[in-house]
């Protein structure tokens, strides 16, 4: 692949502003942020990644097989999936618009510059400063008002397309005007009435407004996951009623596919950009060796915190303590799945803290994902000490609590408080209406076994 240019701009601040200059070759990328975008004092790439770090000198990021670009761009890149919704939408796009599939890299690189921009986070990425400017230049829906969805979606791909690029109106025809769902839950980007969901919805958002509001449409797959719209909404009831922040959510049905509507967290009142980076970017930043965003244990997030070099989030001691309650609440809710990229940090009003919750899904309902979870945490499951059992559950989430700098009272006291949370958790399973009988069968045996080993805290 020949060397290749892009720029990288935000609205962070509620204005365009173009935030740097990327260079990509077949071995490293390189970025260098714009001295005038220095001078704003804003969030960077990411918090690793940042200005205040790195200056006028040129970030370099050689690649690795995860990484073709620094985390927070490759973000914005949808995972070479076959079965990825929004990778097959895309690359579709290419092939239409006559640029044809060809090394990974070559397909991220155009990927990122076609549709790197107006997602999810901060940042958006263009092929040159003349298409950003294009972009923010023009409104996103011709319409005054949002359209009604009925059979045709009100909208085609194509349009989703324009959404990414002007340049895109005569193409994707073939593909028709619905989408066609693939993978467990393909997403789209929606916009909808400000008050909430009602059947009307447009595109994203291109400017602050207080009209609409922006929405992460999920679709469910019915044959591989039933009944995951509703767990969802299980676990974002569940953890709002643990008193942690959440986003509003609409369960409906969207041309027949059950779904879930959640508003997006990542824009404030006026639809304004906040940043955003997940665990995930943020370690990978830092450690070369995190390569998935499994690659980490909980103990060394909690460890991150605790940096004397950079302050993540601005009270380290409630940092630890969200980690430890949401460890916990994923134990007894059966999520199992609670990953680098499902934990995020947020700058608001100039304040970094965790993001709202997202992704609670009880994955454990499904066999196929029943693991106490993806992480390690306070060893458990390892030999320490040259001892001849394996570290149990208890030893386990002693240790970790022990790491985070916590006592024994702390953790008793927030096991009792998810405990009381928790205490009608098999009978909102047993109300779930398309959840299939041997799932909530499933996930109320790991609820009851996982509070009976809290229960000697």
């Amino acid at each position: 692949m020949r060397d290749r240019h892009a720029v990288v701009w935000t609205r962070i601040s509620g204005e365009p502003v173009k935030m740097g200059e990327l260079y990509t070759t077949e071995l490293e990328s390189r970025f260098v942020y714009d001295e005038s975008f220095i001078s704003l004092k804003l969030p960077g790439l990411g918090l690793i990644l940042s200005p205040e770090i790195f200056g006028l000198s040129t970030l370099k990021w050689t690649r690795t097989e995860r990484f073709d670009f620094p985390p927070p761009l490759q973000s914005l890149i949808p995972p070479a999936d076959e079965h990825n919704f929004q990778r097959h939408l895309i690359m579709n796009y290419l092939e239409t618009s006559g640029v044809k599939r060809a090394t990974d890299l070559e397909n991220d690189w155009n990927i990122l510059t076609l549709s790197g921009h107006g997602g999810i986070g901060h940042l958006d990425t263009f092929a040159s400063d003349e298409k950003a400017i294009a972009w923010y230049s023009t409104p996103a829906l011709p319409q005054k008002e949002l359209l009604a969805r009925d059979t045709t979606l009100g909208f085609s791909l194509k349009n989703m397309l324009t959404w990414f690029d002007d340049e895109t109106g005569n193409l994707l025809d073939f593909i028709g005007p619905t989408p066609s769902v693939g993978g467990a839950i393909p997403k789209l980007l929606l916009s909808i009435p400000k008050a909430g969901w009602n059947g009307t919805v447009g595109l994203p958002t291109r400017f602050g407004n207080t009209q609409y509001t922006d929405v992460i449409l999920k679709l469910e797959k019915d044959t591989a996951y039933p009944g995951i719209s509703e767990l969802e909404a299980l676990g974002l009831d569940i953890h709002k009623k643990a008193g942690f922040e959440t986003p509003r959510y609409w369960l409906t049905e969207f041309n027949g596919i059950h779904a879930i509507a959640i508003e997006r967290f990542d824009r404030d009142e006026k639809c304004i950009p906040v940043f955003q980076e997940s665990i995930f970017s943020v370690l990978a930043s830092g450690n070369r060796e995190i390569q998935s965003h499994y690659d980490s244990s909980y103990d060394q997030i909690g460890r991150m915190f605790d940096n004397p070099r950079i302050v993540l989030i601005d009270d380290r001691r409630a940092a630890k303590k969200h980690l430890l309650k949401r460890l916990l609440l994923s134990f007894l809710t059966g999520n199992g799945d609670l990953h680098l990229e499902n934990l995020s940090i947020q700058i608001r009003k100039g304040v970094s803290d965790f993001s709202p919750i997202y992704d609670p899904v009880p994955m454990r309902a499904y066999s196929i994902h029943n693991m106490l979870n993806v992480m390690p945490f306070g060893d458990y499951g390892d030999y320490i000490d040259d001892q001849n059992d394996p570290v149990d559950f208890t030893l386990a989430l002693q240790r970790f609590n022990q790491s985070l700098g916590f006592d024994r009272n702390l953790l008793t006291e927030i096991i009792n408080e998810l405990l009381m949370v928790t205490d009608d958790f098999c009978e909102q399973v047993n109300q779930l209406s398309r959840l299939p009988e041997e799932n909530k069968k499933n996930l109320i045996q790991i609820h009851k076994k996982i509070r009976a080993l809290l229960s000697v805290f």
